[in-house]
Order: structure tokens, then C-alpha cells, then sequence
């Protein structure tokens, strides 16, 4: 019997799989989760293993090996044929460690930082970031070299891909030096620094992240082209002397009123046909879709911060000076956002 043909009984004429479904779609993360952190995924990739087998690698039982499989089966994430379990192209592609693109260590992210109903409770009460306690991100990342290079991995993971699409839609052709506010690994810098050979990039973020920054760029071979700078982006005024600025995931980390000042900033720094680009992951007027609406809760927890609609950005391009706004798709549920300065 199929979905369309199920029956609802009288007294309950309304389908209840919707709200069932949105209650019950939390077991998928924790279950890719698992199979990330377990290492499920990189030996499926070497090779596809029986339900047996895949108990006795992870010593889970075998009851729990045959709910885990069936329910990443069902996700699409495996696939079983003849009794043997391997992955789908996706999950190969992006849930087995060291595949270009890879997003394991976003998904990793999840163990520590899981956004359960009580941490999402706490978070909306407090209006404050509450993924470290009662510390700030930022300065806990600054204290702990190991959480900020659990982060930086986490960021750098989501965003290669995008990145990618970011290097090839973005007005770069005529830029010749780029700076990247809060850029994190450098992972914009370094696709942006493949495709023009003739960019130079900067990543301007606090000095542990640069430290980091520095390795990415070492083991892309690319540390000719991506530098790394230390400074602090509300302390200080942006560094001069480029002609265009990133912001790749920096304005939805902070209110409109704090995002204004970074746009200002931007706009000091740049000469007259600069431009500032922004990288994110945009919502619409109706508030879609649903992936990038979710992330507002991210931010609720890790941030000051909101998803913008393009005509946001847009609105705090123009008060800030900038001209000629305009947007573009860039990969999966990213855009840019691109202005001039007159």
C-alpha cells in the first residue's frame, strides 16, 4: 500500500505525518552522526560488509547493527544488495574522511555540540550564544587551540564545497588582492587562489585560527597565494590596501546593528571600485527553504545571530555606500551577495 492510499480514520480525518515526521527527523542526524564518529562510512568504502560483520567490526550487537542499517537504508545513505551493505555515491563522496569536500567533520561537530529540545530551550531564553556555557565562542576558541581547530575543521568542511561554486560565479576577475574577514581556514581563499592564479589572498582572522589558516594553505600548496593575518575585526579597522573584501559566514554570526559596523568597515577600507562579497547561506521572502531556515536555530546557539534574505543584505549594502547589489547563486543553498563601492 502506498503512501497516497493510507486511510485516516473519522475521528481523525487530518494526516499526523507531518508533525511526525519533523518530531522523528532528529534520529537521522544522530544515526549519520554515529556513523561518521564509529568510522561505519570509511569502511564501507573499502568495502560492503554484511550486518554480521559490521557488529563485530564496531562491537555494537546485532540487534543494534540491523536498527542502524535499516535506518541509514531507509535515509538513502546505504544501500544493501545480496545481504551486503555498502554507500550510496553521496555518502561516499561526503561522509568518508578525507574526500575533497567531505562534510565529517561538520557532522562530528555533532557529538559535543548536539542541538537537543533542552539546549534549544536554554538557547531561546538566554538570547545568547550558550554553545560553550555561559562562554563566548570566540574567546573560548582564543583559550583552546583544540576547540578552535574542531571548529575550524567544522567550517572548513561545510564550506569547500560551496566554496568552489563561490570561486567560479564571484566578480573576481578583476581583483587582485582579496582579504578575508573571520575567513577561518581559508577555504574561499583557496578555492578563489585556484581559480585565478593571478589572486592573492589574505585571511584575517584571530591567531590561533591563522595559525590554522597557515597549515590549509601549506597543505594545499597554495601558500604563495593565501597568507594569513592576525587582528581582530571590532577592535581594529580592516587592513587597507585590497580591493575587495569576504565576508564568507561573518554577517549571520551577528545582529543587523553589528553587521552595519562590519559593512562600514568595508567600506573605509576599500578604494573607489572595491567591492565586498558575502558568502552565505540566504533565506527567501517566505522564509525557505527549510535546510537554510534551520540554520537560524545554529546561530540562536553558537551566535548573536540570523539567517538573512537577500534583500537584508542588500538594504545594509546600500546604507553603508555600496552600489550595484547583486546576487547569485553559488552551490547547494549558497549565494553571493556582491556590492561596489562608488
Amino acid at each position: 500500500m502506498s503512501g497516497e492510499e493510507r486511510r485516516h480514520p473519522a475521528a481523525f480525518p487530518l494526516d499526523d505525518r507531518a508533525i511526525y515526521d519533523a518530531y522523528v527527523a532528529g534520529r537521522q542526524s544522530a544515526a549519520l552522526t554515529v556513523g561518521v564518529r564509529v568510522g561505519l562510512f570509511d569502511k564501507l568504502d573499502q568495502t560492503p560488509l554484511d550486518v554480521q560483520s559490521i557488529a563485530t567490526e564496531f562491537d555494537f550487537s546485532l540487534r543494534g547493527a540491523r536498527s542502524l542499517l535499516v535506518a541509514l537504508e531507509a535515509m538513502g545513505v546505504v544501500n544493501c544488495k545480496e545481504d551486503l551493505y555498502a554507500l550510496s555515491p553521496e555518502t561516499a563522496a561526503y561522509a568518508v574522511h578525507g574526500q575533497p569536500g567531505s562534510l565529517v567533520s561538520l557532522i562530528e561537530l555533532e557529538m559535543d555540540h548536539f542541538l537537543s529540545p533542552a539546549a534549544l530551550l536554554d538557547a531561546l531564553k538566554k538570547d545568547d550564544s550558550t554553545a560553550y556555557g555561559d562562554a563566548d565562542p570566540w574567546e573560548e576558541h582564543e583559550r583552546d587551540p583544540e576547540a578552535a581547530a574542531r571548529f575550524t575543521a567544522a567550517m572548513h568542511s561545510v564550506s569547500e564545497r560551496p566554496a568552489a561554486g563561490f570561486a567560479e560565479v564571484a566578480p573576481l576577475g578583476d581583483v587582485e588582492r582579496l582579504l578575508d574577514v573571520g575567513g577561518g581556514s581559508g577555504a574561499l581563499c583557496l578555492a578563489s587562489a585556484r581559480a585565478h592564479p593571478d589572486l592573492t589572498c589574505t585571511v584575517w582572522d584571530l591567531q590561533v585560527v591563522c595559525d590554522l589558516a597557515k597549515k590549509y594553505a601549506d597543505e594545499a600548496g597554495l601558500s604563495k597565494q593565501v597568507q594569513a593575518l592576525a587582528g581582530d575585526m571590532w577592535n581594529e579597522a580592516f587592513p587597507t590596501g585590497y580591493d575587495a573584501v569576504l565576508l564568507s559566514q561573518i554577517m549571520h554570526d551577528w545582529s543587523h546593528e553589528q553587521g552595519s559596523v562590519l559593512l562600514d568597515k568595508a567600506f573605509a577600507c576599500l578604494p573607489s571600485g572595491g567591492r565586498v562579497l558575502i558568502h552565505e547561506k540566504l533565506v527567501d521572502e517566505e522564509g525557505g527553504p527549510l535546510a537554510n531556515a534551520l540554520v537560524n536555530l545554529d546561530m540562536l546557539v553558537w551566535t548573536k545571530g540570523q539567517q538573512y534574505t537577500a534583500g537584508e543584505l542588500e538594504a545594509l549594502l546600500i546604507a553603508a555606500g555600496f552600489a550595484d547589489v547583486q546576487c547569485e547563486p553559488s552551490a547547494g543553498y549558497w549565494s553571493v551577495v556582491s556590492a561596489r563601492k562608488p
